[in-house]
């Protein structure tokens, strides 16, 4: 797990939102533009402990999501265009169901990855409140061209992540 960005310490001991990362792109896309979309879907959580990066698994050849992943120390996760398929999301693409078999990538993936971390389970292992979407699927262009689509996943509040 890796924080993102670092986190301040403040007066209460909680820690920071335990998210995860849902990303699409195009082949081919430059790795200051995935930087900069996920630094966007990001902006608004504060800092955040990331605990993984997730995608479709016919990108797991993309070199880019492994650099990505690998520059901030987050596992990378990729999930079938199967198991994607059956993750319901408020704003499904019919144009990508019907050319990879899945109305969604990055908020299924996020949802997905976020739900087999066990953010689902409070600090005890007891079943908690599942995640849910805290950044909807945000379209980025970087200057290579590429579209990037983001989606951050985690548990609306924080309090079944306090130290106590």
């Amino acid at each position: 797990m890796a924080q993102f960005p670092l986190p301040s310490q403040d007066s209460t001991g909680e820690r920071p939102p335990t998210v995860a990362i849902g990303i699409g792109c195009m082949r081919g896309t430059a790795l200051a533009t995935l930087e900069a979309a996920v630094q966007a879907a990001l902006h608004g959580l504060g800092p955040v402990t990331v605990i993984a990066l997730a995608s479709l698994e016919r990108k797991r050849d993309e070199p880019v999501l492994w650099q990505l992943a690998s520059s901030h120390g987050w596992p990378l996760w990729f999930f079938s265009a199967d198991e994607l398929a059956v993750i319901p999301v408020a704003r499904p693409s019919p144009s990508l169901l019907r050319s990879i078999g899945t109305a969604s990538v990055a908020e299924a993936a996020a949802l997905l990855a976020a739900n087999r971390n066990g953010l689902m389970a409070d600090r005890n292992g007891a079943p908690g409140e599942p995640p849910q979407l805290l950044v909807q699927k945000q379209a980025h262009q970087g200057v290579d061209g590429k579209w990037v689509t983001v989606a951050v996943a985690g548990i609306r509040s924080d309090s079944d992540l306090r130290l106590e």
